[in-house]
């Protein structure tokens, strides 16, 4: 709302409420309104502008105020508050509205608030000075005095943010007029007199902002020290109260008290005298409590203007801190100003400067640190001083349980949640009582002043020798780059161990701070060193010991930065004491040297948390102090070694349940397993140390944090890289003493003294058991800092007294033996890391390194009397890791290298020449030579892998040698295979070798004369001639694969089994380009004597196998010899197979290659019939392998010393003998005799017997050979190896003396898959009679599904060969395939005549007419997936069969006998009997109805085939009549749509066909009393055709119709359409197409017409005695289907005068025109009526209007045919 609205709105209240008694307000407040209803004219009028010129404005709520009613009063109030925050006033009215407000401020407390609301606005929105300034104070101080709670706090409140804003219009002010800024110094000429006058004159030389300002803050002081104002005229104030006010002005403006000097002498004459004084009286504690706020504010803020006066107030803070005479809340408020004191740094470095620096005041600083000091130790008890001695003497405490909380009951303590104050005393000023303080908080305030002083000293300090350093690091970067453009050479960083010692701290411009913080830390130390370690041994709480050990580090690390090596060293030797729990049973430990035993049995203390605490607090001062430690090093090293031993028992003991090793960088904790040297090694390398930070991932919260801690050591020597050269001699020097101390060495320091422990108990730390912590630091760090130690120049001093000092510790027997291990192991590291360096920097001085480097190798070996045969073990691993690191920096020594590997087997007699030679077992060995043996052959596997390069022929030599020697060797059977493999690598080095020759050298021509019959060349054993020339490399690698074969034939299966897979690996990788020579020399030397040589060592008497020296690894062994020895034979046959498969171009050439390959091939067919599974699998595999002919280029037979006539005639002989040999096998399986080769005499088998139950997998290798040979033996494939090829192909499938089998249902077994895909690759078209060869296997093959319990089979005889059982295949997958094959033959070759002239094609139509007729019988065609049934499948087949087969039969009839032909129709009548008489119903549970349709569907279609291809061509002219009588028969019983059944016990069925004789016979009964299918009807066959049936009202039959009801109209639709004779259909078919449809349809008329005939009368015979209930549907179909059709029908003219001889004599004597009528009618197309017409009048008689239309109809046509109807 605008202030027009607000105002017209309360000046229309105020004249409403005063109209009555009060007309002259109710006039003025009409004129007012009629002003802020037209203020003025034009645009943009500012109201509050008008209003503050217009007197009459304040009129009406002055005379309201005047009335002294509330309600005006409190109107009118609004309206002023209103007026005085718009500026909307007069300003000369600020009196009279003073005085208004003055007179209405009894008028209650609603008025009294509204005062308070329009004085702030007042004074704030119009300049207010002097008097009048005064005066509206005045009210306000006024009402602060009310007794309502309320008005009080409002107006105290007001006051305060007038008297703020009275000083900060001083600031205003000074703005304006520019006043400098710390004008106000510290001087007598500035101080006036005292008195009235002169302080008044002083006040009016001040602005009038600051006069204001300067007399209000003047009367506060004398009103808070109860005198009279002189400017507010106020008598009194509470004392309280004015001191906020002051301590308020002081706190936000005591910039204007610096500015001003008229101020200054305020706090000077009045503020420093009213503190004084009040602190002389005993006052109460609100008083106290903000007095002593001023104080510290003045401190704070004027001690540079105070210096007297701030002096005296410290000296009284001091003093109060006395605990005589004083009270608690009284001293608790001074140490809380201590602790803002103590809490600003500059604050403390200015007290230092002003008083104690001075030399002449008093030493305020010291004196205050002595003070807080003296009170922290008043009574130790109360916080459990002496706690932390006795936390450390808990030796048996467990380490999970957590430390003990500051006050326990019965321990005194601090801690942050019961020795502080929510609200500290200084800052309750709401308090009028001195509130609850914790008995323990007055030390609490001490300890935090301890720690804000060392806190404040080290933030100041910290910055400024970081950024000297800072400084310096640049300068040396810049010098260094000058000298050395390198950058890689400066290694100076400022991040840790800063030199502060080279620092020139007086050349900054910080100099003389950094001098007073110098003599400031040099004053404070000792007291701070007492009230730490007083603090320390105190029971605190874990937040507030790690504040003090914060700021015991922060004052630490200051001492350090400023040189201050005394209270350095001091503090430290503190903290080392607090890192360690000192307890007697220490000191006793440090005396008890007497041996292990009393060692062992001493308890190992408990390291508590605070401990650990105080360690990390070590570790982060050593790691800031660590350039300028020197000396002091051992001191630290020497606790951190004793933390380390307490840290790893307490982790062992928290987690000895999981037996974690743990321990420093590679040791073990105590009572681990104690790993073998050539074990630890692994773990010694420079950057596999152990992880902490992964083992406390997944460790308990106590022992993550020990974790972390021993991380935190590792991290310190980690930084060691960033010593000078200086302080790491120092570094070094003290780890060798601290070493040289706790093993028991006479090692001397630089000041020629022994070392002792700087603390006691240290020195015997190490059981005998565990290792040195000194040795595994020393190197750790010296391979951290290996480039500075390696360094000639500058390393040598560390290296000497370094590795001085482990080989002397090595050799020496004073120390433990794992002692002496573990100073070994750091020679070695230490060693090769400064071997590496110096290979990988390119040292100037590499060799002098190396040198140097040797000669401590040979000292630690050999140089003393007392080394350890382990000292030598590990002096070889040491070799082993030179070889690593620095072998390809050698060029010499490598025929001693080779001797001393090979010295470790040298009691082991190994054979060089001949693999025959018996393995002698060498049981003299000693354990330090099998020892020796695993350490000797790392360095032996190293040169071959990566140092071959480096050696010569002869060197090469002892090389293969030696390899072969560890491979004979039986102590390790994982060495042992390692050197066959090893092997391998040296025999791709020669290859690569020769390769690279191969351009300088070019190896002798082969030709015919290489490859002549003769000696072979033996293998090569020496070499005297040590250059790597071709001839030399040529036998070198045959040499190699001679000392391979010789390991083919070792006892152990590991060792023989590799050595066969690399030589034959070896071979098929690199003797692509072996020479005819070379290949001979492989053939007959090396490959072909394995096999002899395996099979007469496979044969001999199989001895129990030695086990290998355990190694730790994992080998796979079989318990049986047999079949080790199988796994072998298997490797070498593949082999083999592979290698001469793979270079058969190169091997054809050879003169003397088919006695090679008939020599493999003997071996091959031996084992597959004299061996196990396994290897007669192998070896057929092998032989389909050797079928694989590579294809021969024009460049290959180009550059082949063979002419094309030559490699042609030497490959026919190779095929010709593989083919005897396959024929030879599978005779052999089969116990036959072969009909192409000759049968093989002797199979040089050893006496093993032939095999008798092949496996179904060695018969499919077996097929699986001949589908690679044929292709190669195609062209000359004849018809007698094609039926030997059949006849052992179909015995091998029939093979029923396999173990097991797999199932045939849904897939093809292997052995089957593998037959059918031989048989279709077979080309037929190239073979003369080949085709029906094949179709009569085939159908041979398709019989075997249904064989056994299905029925014979004719053709092959199937008896299994060698059965020892019942167990056989169903051949239900082969059927399904077999009958597609014969299929797809039939259609390829359907005009091959040998097909049918050898009855292949009935035998064909005989086996699938065999699964057709058992239908439903047939075997199940699937087991898991849905498959068609096979008789189905036969079905499908038969139609494609007939379908040109027929019509091929017929058009041979010159090539086709007689008998044949016959054959053929009299297997299709048989399918046709079989498939298409009437079967009875089945029960619904068997199939369901959409089974049956299915089928019925199905039916129909192999039905329509038959109709085509057989039945409309059974007239052919050779098919006899009877046959054809016979098709015709069958196809009318399958007319039959129902069978009439009489439920007698010997139950005939009589079918639709005979109904005919029911006029004759009552029983209608047929001739056998059998169904279609012959067979009779039972009980249950009855029920079901009496639950289906209708019985008839003439007979006592019951009709049950037939299960194919489609098919049966279907035959008699076929048998209509047989007789059918249509002209137009005839008009251009040839005479004998129409001579085979009249022969058919004489045959079929008669047969139709009996059928019709029966069926019309039984029809009318059942109408009578029906009467008018309707027929059965079937009845009703039946009768109305044969009227159609013979309404429809036109038979061939004289069909039926033919068939009727005896009519036809009756012509001659009968009156003709009777006679020649019926002869006309008996021979037109309709004679089927006038034949039926008697039978078709008798049904006229029948209800049934559909039935009478059509005998209708049937009569209109035969009136129609002889010209009676129309």
């Amino acid at each position: 709302m605008s202030i027009a609205a607000y105002l017209q709105t309360e000046l229309v209240a105020l004249s409403n409420e005063a109209r009555r008694k009060h007309p002259e307000i109710k006039e003025a407040a009409e004129r007012v309104i009629a002003l802020l209803r037209h203020p003025g004219q034009g645009q943009g009028v500012n109201l509050a502008s008008i209003l503050s010129q217009n007197q009459d404005v304040l009129k009406p709520f002055l005379l309201a105020c005047d009335t002294k009613n509330v309600k005006l009063v409190t109107i009118s109030m609004g309206c002023l508050r209103e007026l005085i925050s718009h500026r909307a006033m007069p300003e000369g009215a600020i009196e009279v509205v003073l005085k208004t407000l003055n007179d209405i401020m009894s008028h209650g407390v609603e008025i009294q608030l509204k005062i308070l609301q329009t004085i702030l606005p007042l004074l704030t929105n119009y300049d207010v000075h002097g008097e009048s300034l005064a005066e509206a104070l005045l009210l306000c101080f006024r009402l602060q005095d009310s007794r309502v709670v309320f008005v009080n706090n409002t107006a105290a409140a007001t006051l305060r943010q007038l008297v703020i804003y009275i000083f900060e219009k001083v600031g205003d002010e000074d703005q304006k007029l520019q006043v400098p800024e710390n004008t106000v110094q510290d001087t007598k000429e500035e101080e006036e007199d005292d008195g009235l006058s002169s302080e008044m004159d002083r006040g009016n030389h001040l602005a009038p902002c600051a006069k204001d300002a300067y007399l209000l803050f003047q009367d506060l002081c004398l009103l808070t020290n109860s005198e009279h104002a002189r400017f507010l005229r106020l008598n009194n104030i509470s004392r309280t109260f004015g001191l906020e006010l002051i301590e308020s002005v002081l706190t936000n403006h005591f910039h204007l008290f610096k500015q001003h000097k008229e101020f200054a002498a305020l706090l000077r004459e009045r503020v420093c005298p009213l503190i004084i004084k009040n602190f002389s009286d005993k006052h109460d504690f609100p008083q106290t409590m903000r007095l002593m706020r001023v104080v510290y504010i003045l401190i704070k803020q004027f001690h540079e203007i105070l210096a007297i006066e701030c002096e005296i107030f410290l000296s009284m803070l001091i003093k109060l801190l006395e605990p005589e005479g004083n009270i608690l809340w009284q001293r608790v408020l001074a140490m809380e100003i201590f602790r803002g004191i103590c809490g600003d740094n500059s604050l403390m470095r200015r007290i230092y400067r002003a008083y104690d620096q001075q030399g002449t005041s008093t030493d305020i600083f010291a004196d205050m640190i002595i003070a807080i000091g003296r009170l922290s130790t008043e009574r130790p008890a109360l916080i459990g001083a002496g706690g932390f001695a006795q936390e450390s003497t808990d030796i048996a405490r467990p380490t999970h349980t957590k430390e003990r909380e500051a006050g326990d009951s019965g321990i005194g303590g601090l801690s942050v949640s019961t020795s502080t104050m929510r609200i500290q005393c200084v800052d309750q000023l709401d308090k009028a009582d001195p509130p609850q303080i914790p008995e323990t908080y007055l030390y609490y305030l001490s300890l935090i002043c301890i720690n804000s002083i060392a806190d404040g000293l080290a933030s100041y300090i910290f910055p400024i020798v970081s950024q000297a350093l800072h400084d310096q690091h640049r300068l040396l970067q810049e010098e260094k780059e000058a000298n050395n453009p390198d950058p890689s050479a400066s290694r100076v960083n400022t991040s840790v161990f800063p030199n502060t010692n080279t620092l020139e701290l007086t050349k900054t411009k910080e100099a003389e701070d950094i001098a007073l913080v110098t003599t400031m830390a040099e004053s404070a130390w000792p007291g701070l060193l007492a009230a730490f370690s007083f603090f320390l041994g105190s029971n605190l709480d874990e937040e507030l010991f790690h504040n003090v050990m914060r700021s015991y580090q922060n004052f630490t690390s200051v001492c350090g930065v400023l040189q201050l090596t005394i209270p350095r060293d001091a503090f430290l030797t503190s903290l080392c004491k607090s890192c360690l729990p000192v307890l007697p049973a220490l000191d006793q430990r440090a005396g008890s040297s007497a041996g292990p035993s009393s060692t062992s049995e001493v308890v190992v203390p408990n390291i508590t948390d605070k401990n650990m605490y105080c360690l990390r607090i070590l570790l982060n001062v050593a790691q800031y102090l660590g350039g300028t430690l020197f000396d002091s090093w051992y001191l630290l090293l020497e606790t951190m070694q004793q933390a380390e031993h307490l840290l790893t028992a307490k982790l062992h003991r928290a987690s000895s349940s999981k037996k974690q090793n743990v321990g420093n960088f590679g040791t073990n904790v105590p009572g681990s397993k104690t790993l073998s040297p050539s074990q630890s090694n692994l773990q010694r390398a420079t950057n596999n140390t152990i992880d902490y930070a992964g083992l406390a991932a997944g460790s308990s919260h106590h022992e993550a944090d020990v974790l972390a801690l021993l991380a935190s050591f590792k991290q310190l020597f980690d930084l060691s890289v960033h010593l000078d050269l200086l302080s790491f001699q120092s570094f070094t020097r003290a780890l060798c003493k601290l070493g040289a101390a706790g093993s028991g060495l006479p090692i001397q320091d630089g000041k020629g003294t022994t070392a002792t422990p700087f603390l006691k108990g240290l020195r015997h730390v190490n059981k005998s058991e565990e290792k040195s912590f000194a040795i595994e630091k020393l190197r750790y760090v010296c391979l951290l800092n290996v480039g500075r130690i390696a360094t000639p120049e500058n390393g040598t001093t560390v290296w000497g007294s370094s590795i001085g000092y482990l080989i002397e510790t090595a050799n020496h027997p004073t120390p433990s033996i794992r002692i002496r291990m573990q100073a070994c192991d750091a020679i070695s590291d230490i060693i090769i890391a400064a071997m590496a360096y110096a290979e990988q920097n390119s040292m100037a001085k590499q060799e002098e390194t190396q040198m140097r480097v040797m000669r401590n190798l040979r000292e630690l070996i050999q140089g003393h009397p007392h080394a350890l045969v382990e000292i030598q073990r590990m002096g070889l691993e040491t070799l082993n890791k030179l070889l690593q690191t620095s072998g390809q920096s050698l060029s010499f020594g490598w025929g001693i290298i080779f001797e001393m590997i090979q010295g470790s087997i040298a009691s082991k007699t190994v054979p060089e020449t001949s693999p025959e030679q018996p393995e002698e077992s060498s049981t003299a060995v000693a354990t330090k030579s099998a020892g020796l043996v695993r350490i000797a052959f790392p360095c032996l596997q190293l040169i071959c892998t990566d140092f071959l390069s480096l050696l010569n022929a002869k060197n090469m030599q002892l090389c293969i040698d030696t390899l072969a020697a560890f491979g004979h060797q039986t102590e390790d059977l994982n060495i042992a295979l390692t050197s066959v493999g090893l092997l391998w690598n040296i025999s791709d080095f020669i290859q690569q070798s020769l390769r690279d020759l191969n351009q300088e050298h070019t190896p002798e021509a082969t030709t015919n004369g290489d490859t002549a019959a003769g000696a072979v060349d033996e293998i090569i054993l020496l070499f005297p001639d040590p250059e790597l020339s071709y001839g030399n490399l040529s036998g070198l690698w045959m040499l190699l694969l001679f000392k391979i074969s010789t390991l083919c034939s070792d006892i152990r299966p590991e060792v023989r089994n590799g050595a066969i897979q690399t030589l034959l690996r070896t071979i098929q990788i690199n003797a692509t380009g072996l020479s005819m020579r070379a290949w001979r020399q492989c053939v007959w030397k090396i490959l072909l004597p394995l096999l002899d040589s395996i099979q007469t060592a496979s044969c001999r008497k199989v001895e129990e196998v030695p086990e290998p020296v355990s190694t730790g690894a994992f080998v796979m062994r079989n318990d049986s010899p047999t079949k080790q020895w199988d796994e072998t034979h298997v490797l070498l046959y593949s082999g083999l197979s592979d290698v001469f498969q793979n270079f058969f171009l190169q091997l054809i050439r050879l003169d003397d290659y088919l006695e090679a390959w008939v020599f493999l091939m003997e071996h091959l067919e031996t084992a597959s019939l004299f061996s196990s599974p396994d290897v007669a699998i192998a070896a057929l595999k092998g032989i389909q392998m050797m079928m694989k002919v590579p294809v021969v280029d024009d460049n290959s037979s180009a550059e082949s010393s063979l002419t094309k006539e030559e490699r042609e005639n030497r490959l026919s002989r190779l095929w010709d003998t593989a083919w005897a040999t396959w024929e030879r096998i599978g005779c052999a399986i089969v116990n036959r005799d072969p009909s192409i080769g000759n049968k093989r005499a002797d199979y040089h088998a050893n006496g093993r017997p032939m095999t008798v139950k092949f496996t179904q997998e060695a018969l499919t290798e077996y097929v699986n050979i001949m589908r690679s040979l044929y292709p190669i033996l195609q062209a000359k494939f004849r018809l007698e190896d094609l039926r030997a090829f059949l006849d052992v192909i179909h015995l091998v499938l029939i093979f029923d003396a396999s173990p097991t089998y797999r199932p045939d249902v849904d897939y093809l077994s292997p052995l089957q898959l593998a037959i059918h895909d031989t048989l279709t690759l077979l080309d037929l078209s190239s073979i003369s009679g080949g085709p029906a060869v094949v179709l009569d296997h085939l159908a041979a093959q398709f019989m075997l599904a249904f064989e056994g319990d299905f029925g014979p089979a004719g053709g092959y005889s199937n008896t299994p060969v060698n059965s020892t059982g019942p167990v056989r295949p169903t051949y239900i997958a082969l059927c399904k395939v077999t009958v597609a094959r014969m299929v797809f033959l039939l259609d390829k070759y359907q005009r091959d005549k040998g097909i049918y002239a050898d009855g292949v094609y009935a035998k064909v139509l005989r086996s699938l007419g065999t699964a057709m007729r058992l239908r439903y019988n047939c075997p199940p065609s699937y087991k898991h997936m849905e498959d068609i049934p096979l008789w189905k499948i036969a079905t499908t087949a038969f139609l494609e069969c007939i379908k040109t087969g027929v019509g091929v039969v017929e058009g041979l009839e010159n090539d086709l006998s007689d008998s044949r032909f016959m054959e053929i129709w009299q297997e299709l009548v048989i399918l046709c009997r079989g498939t298409m008489a009437p079967a009875l119903p089945i029960s619904l549970t068997e199939m369901s109805l959409k089974n049956q349709a299915m089928d019925e569907s199905f039916d129909l279609v192999f039905l329509h085939g038959l109709r085509t291809k057989v039945f409309f061509r059974m007239g052919y002219h050779r098919v006899p009549l009877a046959t054809l009588s016979e098709l015709t028969q069958i196809l009318d019983q399958a007319a039959n749509l129902y069978i009439l059944s009489t439920r007698t016990p010997a139950s005939d069925v009589i079918t639709s066909a005979s109904i005919a004789s029911r006029s004759s016979s009552s029983n209608g009964l047929n001739k056998n009393g059998t169904d279609s299918k012959g067979t009779s009807l039972d009980d249950a066959q009855l029920d079901i055709i009496q639950g289906l049936g209708i019985t008839l009202h003439s007979t006592a039959n019951t009709m049950v119709p037939v299960r194919r009801e489609r098919f049966a109209f279907a035959s008699l639709e076929i048998l209509f359409d047989l007789c059918a004779f249509e002209e137009k259909k005839v008009v251009g078919v040839s005479r004998v197409e129409t001579e085979l449809r009249h022969r058919t349809a004489a045959v079929a008329t008669p047969v139709l017409m009996q059928r019709c005939h029966g069926l019309l009368d039984a029809y009318s015979a059942d109408q009578a005695l029906l009467g008018k209930c309707p027929f059965p549907r079937l009845r009703h179909q039946e009768i109305s289907l044969v009227l159609q059709r013979l309404n429809n029908l036109r038979l061939v003219p004289g069909i039926l005068d033919n068939k009727d001889p005896g009519q036809q004599q009756q012509v001659d004597t009968a009156s003709y025109p009777l006679a020649a009528m019926k002869q006309a009618a008996l021979a037109g197309s309709t004679a089927h009526l006038f034949y039926l017409y008697e039978s078709l009048t008798e049904a006229m008689y029948c209800h049934d209007p559909e039935v009478l239309l059509l005998l209708k109809a049937c009569l209109q046509t035969a009136g129609r045919s002889l010209g009676l109807v129309k």
